[in-house]
């Protein structure tokens, strides 16, 4: 078994501190170093390590770059596409609240997407990532952005119906389902803080005008030109029907490409296709049965049974599910990820990470490229014979054009601080004047994602390794305890803890995180040297200046370690799913209100016994 499979293999009491442990890592991976190289610095560099142990595989009619011969094509076959069909899914964690303004979790909003409408939805390419001029109107059929980026006026779709069961019985949505749908959000959703400026002062939108039934008007506080972003964002404002009766929280009467049939707590849910959705012939599956399984293993079974058609396969698992099942279609993804999450560092003026030595120092305690090799299997894919470009996160994710790179120069003097260095940690803490080990906490949620558990859980037990920190591992409750402390900015613990972002669009990843009102703030307070740089890009309409601007936050952020990035490493992948849930994975969005699951399509003629 090789020193990465271990890692995944060891029991959690081996990952929490120990010391041997890790220093067995150490001395296997200094061949590793060598080929890690191989990837250092941006650009050609990271196309480099792709290359090793890879053959050309175009010129005998494979995929670019995949020697392995596993990999299948990305084709788009929606013109082939036929009606009906009933859709076998899963999702991995319970749904609390149905309700899509005011919920708080951000995994459980693709579970709402299929019923409720945004005003705006994101755009779909076979190809590459869409821009924001794919962005098209979803509950609005068409919308206008004043040439002063000061307001926006929306034209409603004439009798977009609601479902057809009481009590919206089929009423087509009007200007009044969105203020109604506005005024609930703004006051109570947990990611009104984004939009508002009521709720937050460095958000656009003062008020929502309704002139007629199917026009809105939108005016902001300051011009801000992304305004279309997010308003197709799927984490922020949906149209709801104006109801102060009815229970949303259980239960969902929507205008989307499906109707809920029935939610079922801890079990399931099930969408039925709404025959009247403006999209028609879309969508082509007539019924979506998600199934709850939260146990992976459960899972995987599932899905090499047939009863699942797609499943999301862990990257050490991927290769030898295909060659147990060389039926499934395998396929590389294309998109680097942009929702990157944190673990955000005490803020209390009591806590020793007040001192950005000691933050600097856990930052360099971490070896990234192991932590990206380990937990994205890529020296199982690499010798295989798949490409494995991967790149390192800066404070903003790798998914983002405005990213820079950390092995580039683009960061200057803060860039030293991502390399793995526990010599220069040491003399960090030392001269904070602190005694080392240094004591404090490492808190994660410990009953759900339990991968991402699992990589907090080694993420601690190397910044403990070579006894400059020794972090105790202090496991929480997701709903309760976990979630006071996450949203408490820093001030409910003295040492450091997982957190959860996803972001959509760059200025949302960054207000969400960095400004005091923000949904997964880091901080109560504005954070020093980057706050002021979120609103002034926020507040900028020319787009090489917003790009200064958030290079120059990465920059100040590699300095300051407001937050460890987390994971460190961005890695595209590789997915499975049975060739007859044709369509499944050859789109890329720009946001999941682009709801391509509609053009997935039952291919009757590809299934197999």
């Amino acid at each position: 078994m090789s020193t990465i499979r271990r890692i995944y293999e060891t029991r959690r009491f081996e990952l929490r501190g120990n010391t041997s442990y890790w220093d067995k890592v150490a001395r296997a991976r200094l061949s590793r170093r060598r080929l890690l190289q191989a990837g250092a610095g941006a650009g050609a560099g990271v196309t480099a390590l792709s290359l090793i142990g890879c053959g050309g595989g175009g010129d005998d009619g494979g995929i670019e770059g995949d020697a392995s011969g596993l990999l299948g094509k990305h084709e788009d076959r929606t013109k082939q596409a036929k009606a009906g069909g009933i859709w076998p899914d899963f999702m991995d964690e319970d749904v609390i609240n149905l309700d899509p303004l005011l919920n708080n979790a951000t995994p459980t909003f693709p579970q709402m997407t299929p019923v409720y409408s945004n005003l705006l939805k994101g755009g779909i390419s076979s190809k590459e990532r869409p821009g924001a001029e794919t962005i098209s109107g979803d509950a609005a059929e068409s919308f206008e952005v004043s040439a002063d980026a000061m307001q926006i006026t929306l034209k409603l779709r004439a009798n977009h119906k609601f479902d057809p069961r009481p009590p919206t019985n089929g009423r087509a949505m009007t200007s009044a389902d969105v203020k109604w749908s506005w005024d609930k959000f703004a006051e109570l959703g947990p990611s009104a803080r984004d939009l508002a400026n009521s709720r937050s002062e460095v958000s656009p939108i003062t008020t929502v005008e309704t002139p007629d039934d199917r026009t809105v008007v939108m005016k902001f506080a300051f011009p801000y030109s992304p305004i279309i972003e997010l308003l197709s964002s799927h984490q922020h404002f949906y149209v709801m029907p104006r109801d102060d009766n009815f229970n949303f929280q259980g239960d969902m009467r929507g205008s989307g490409p499906y109707f809920l049939e029935s939610f079922r707590p801890s079990q399931g849910i099930t969408y039925n296709k709404n025959p009247d959705w403006y999209g028609n012939p879309e969508p082509y599956l007539d019924k979506i049965e998600r199934t709850l399984i939260s146990d992976y293993s459960s899972g995987l079974a599932q899905f090499k049974a047939k009863n699942l058609w797609a499943f999301t396969v862990r990257p050490d698992d991927i290769l030898a599910t295909k060659r147990d099942q060389p039926e499934m279609l395998m396929l590389a993804e294309r998109e680097y990820a942009t929702g990157v999450s944190y673990t955000n560092f005490s803020k209390r003026p009591d806590s020793i990470f007040v001192d950005e030595r000691v933050r600097r120092a856990v930052a360099m305690m971490l070896d990234r490229e192991l932590l990206t090799e380990t937990f994205q299997g890529l020296e199982l894919f690499r010798s295989a014979g798949l490409p494995t470009n991967y790149r390192l996160n800066s404070h903003i994710p790798a998914g983002y054009a405005e990213w820079v790179d950390p092995r580039g120069d683009g960061l200057g003097e803060g860039a030293k601080y991502f390399e793995h260095n526990p010599a220069e940690a040491k003399k960090l803490v030392e001269a904070a004047g602190l005694q080392t080990p240094v004591k404090e906490t490492y808190g994660c949620w410990s009953d759900r994602a339990f991968d991402i558990v699992k990589e907090h859980e080694v993420t601690a037990a190397m910044i403990n390794n070579g006894g400059i920190f020794d972090l105790e591992w202090r496991p929480l409750l997701y709903t309760t305890s976990w979630r006071q402390e996450d949203d408490s900015g820093g001030e409910a613990y003295t040492g450091l803890l997982a957190s959860r972002l996803a972001g959509f669009s760059v200025d949302v990843y960054v207000t969400q995180k960095y400004t005091p009102e923000g949904r997964s703030k880091v901080s109560n307070g504005p954070v020093p040297g980057i706050t002021d740089l979120v609103i002034k890009q926020r507040q900028e309409t020319d787009s090489k200046k917003r790009n200064a601007i958030l290079k120059e936050l990465q920059q100040n952020a590699a300095m300051s370690w407001p937050d460890l990035p987390h994971p460190s490493g961005n890695f595209p992948g590789y997915s499975l799913r049975w060739p007859w849930l044709a369509n499944h994975g050859m789109f890329i969005t720009n946001n999941v209100s682009a709801r391509v699951f509609t053009r997935y399509w039952y291919d009757e003629s590809k299934r197999t016994s």
